[in-house]
């Protein structure tokens, strides 16, 4: 009923699938040979260079290179029996140049030819000049097995040393066979099944001590991956972490997931045959998703609570200076310094920095000196220019992520205006005298000078975006009003 968690890939499937792709691979280029023949055919030919030209050009060193390593490559697909006829030579001479990249990235190379589905979903080409004829040309039978058997006999020479049982997979799925999967029955597969479905079970009634006991079983059977399940384990902690102290958090279960399975750490395919999906486990240019909901727990855990001063000794305020420490070491490798959401994530840290200094400033004004006042004043501006700084980054990176730009810069001109405010208007029950300057302000050189035939850029009656109401971006941002 529910997906085990567990990675069933072999040594014979990894071989079977880099077949595939390079049979594939292998059939698309006949295919292109032969429709460039149709096409060559049907123009007429284009005169070659003669011997005299090439000779006067210096290439003789070159070209008796290379008729030298074309006899040599003749000589020996002639002796393993792969080369039949002159048209299967020159095809392999052709591709001489890239086989070791068409066996390093072969699946790369098909999904090159095919656009993804974001780029192409509802997007309609009404433009008559980019209209291209439909291609209506057929292959006959004959040419078709032709085809399939130059491609089999170019990967034959690469077949000789694999396993019977992926030879006899690869051959089924050429012919056009479904492979049934193998369903081994036994006892320890059996008890993961069960387990398995008692813990989705559980989930959804709400039975979290019995979906905790199958949890904990189950990462500790032999062969359970416990990345495919991180989902379920974090809900679990979450709910019963407030009433049993005992028990770790989901912010420590999701940190200890993004320290042992670490995308960089080295990966010996030679050694090991369990290859992870890069959706699971995360690589060089994909981030994990267990380690974005990991630094999202961080930074809900991290907000303020609803207290009005601000204390350096609150737990929260640690955690949120310790994440942004994180996040600055983060952005600096990858796959975290490619990831919008990692930059976006880093914004709103400092947003809500932002938002805890400028509201210790309110309520700590009249107690201190000008330069603590100024020292206040710049850390809260640096909190302020650092989120702008990643919400630019963000928007330059590659990816679907998008977020409510407007709503925040608008919380962040509310926090720059609560360093100019008196406390007469912070706490005025008027929603636009929130967003006005106080008539006795202080004066700054850097703020509230201004030069002759200047007026000031901030309305007296209306807030600095035009709107009378104050925005809110997943907490209150002046506890004051």
């Amino acid at each position: 009923m529910f997906e085990l968690p567990l990675v069933r890939n072999t040594k014979r499937v990894r071989t079977v699938r880099k077949l595939r792709y390079q049979y594939i691979n292998t059939l698309y280029q006949e295919y292109r040979r032969v429709q460039s023949s149709a096409t060559a055919n049907s123009t007429l030919p284009t005169p070659e260079n003669s011997a005299a030209e090439e000779a006067s050009d210096g290439d003789h060193d070159s070209a008796d290179a290379t008729s030298r390593r074309r006899r040599r490559k003749r000589r020996l697909l002639s002796v393993l029996g792969h080369a039949e006829t002159d048209t299967d030579l020159s095809d392999a001479e052709a591709e001489e140049g890239n086989d070791d990249a068409e066996q390093a990235d072969s699946e790369k190379e098909f999904f090159t030819r095919h656009e993804k589905p974001q780029e192409t979903f509802e997007v309609w080409n009404t433009d008559r000049q980019k209209t291209v004829p439909m291609n209506t040309s057929t292959l006959s039978y004959d040419t078709c097995k032709q085809i399939e058997r130059r491609a089999q006999k170019r990967l034959s020479a690469g077949m000789g040393h694999i396993s019977k049982n992926a030879d006899q997979h690869f051959r089924a799925m050429r012919d056009g066979y479904e492979i049934v999967a193998e369903t081994p029955e036994s006892h320890h597969l059996a008890h993961i099944t069960q387990l398995n479905e008692l813990l989705h079970v559980n989930i959804m009634k709400g039975r979290w001590d019995i979906a905790y006991r199958c949890f904990s079983i189950l990462i500790r059977l032999p062969g359970v991956d416990i990345r495919s399940m991180w989902g379920p384990g974090a809900r679990i902690l979450r709910e019963l972490s407030s009433t049993d102290k005992g028990l770790g958090t989901s912010e420590e279960f999701l940190g200890w997931l993004s320290g042992i399975y670490s995308s960089r750490s080295n990966f010996n395919q030679a050694m090991n045959f369990l290859m992870d999906p890069v959706f699971r486990c995360g690589s060089k240019t994909h981030t994990a998703k267990f380690v974005v909901a990991w630094l999202w727990e961080l930074l809900f855990a991290s907000c303020p609570d609803g207290t009005e001063h601000f204390s350096e000794e609150d737990p929260s305020n640690r955690k949120l200076l310790r994440l942004i420490e994180r996040l600055s070491e983060m952005v600096l490798i990858p796959p975290y310094m490619e990831d919008p959401e990692i930059w976006f994530i880093f914004a709103v840290c400092h947003l809500v920095s932002a938002d805890q200094l400028s509201q210790r400033f309110i309520s700590t004004k009249s107690r201190t000196s000008e330069l603590e006042r100024d020292i206040s004043r710049n850390q809260v501006t640096q909190h302020i220019t650092n989120a702008h700084n990643c919400i630019r980054t963000c928007e330059t990176k590659k990816g679907d992520f998008s977020f409510p730009r407007r709503i925040i810069e608008e919380q962040l001109a509310c926090f720059e205006k609560r360093l100019y405010q008196n406390n007469d208007d912070l706490t005025a029950s008027d929603p636009e005298s929130e967003f006005g300057l106080g008539n006795e302000q202080e004066n700054l050189d850097t703020q509230n000078v201004l030069g002759p035939g200047m007026s000031s850029m901030i309305d007296e009656e209306d807030n600095f975006f035009g709107s009378a109401e104050q925005v809110h971006f997943g907490f209150d941002s002046d506890s004051s009003t």
